[in-house]
């Protein structure tokens, strides 16, 4: 039985194209790999594992910045969030707007259960 050879340069392309879709991504040049392979020698088996040293690089490196993409688009999300529970919480003052009283505790109550303290004040 034959080992089937792994596309890296396939997958490097799709991982490209995988990151311009993904809009908190930083602009990430590839790495230059020219030469690279010269100096581990010209052999299959070198190359193959040139190759994927490389594509593994490039996984852990994705994996990274996604991490970093899902944490600034949560960061952003919670601001967001914060700013509607105070307009809700001012508007909620004014007896014209009393039905948002619950909704603002119910906000608190949730900020409370998944952070383990109160909203930070404004």
């Amino acid at each position: 039985m034959t080992e089937k050879k792994i596309d890296v340069e396939g997958i490097l392309n799709t991982l490209a194209a995988v990151r311009k879709q993904i809009s908190h991504l930083a602009a990430a040049p590839p790495d230059d790999a020219t030469g690279a392979a010269t100096l581990l020698g010209t052999s299959e088996e070198a190359l193959e594992l040139f190759e994927l040293e490389t594509l593994a690089g490039a996984l852990e490196s994705f994996a990274s910045e996604l991490t970093d993409s899902v944490e600034t688009a949560r960061e952003e999300a919670l601001a967001g969030a914060l700013e509607i529970y105070y307009a809700a919480e001012e508007l909620a003052k004014d007896p014209e707007h009393a039905h948002l009283v619950p909704i603002v505790e119910q906000m608190r109550e949730s900020y409370r259960r998944d952070y383990g303290t109160d909203i930070p004040e404004r």
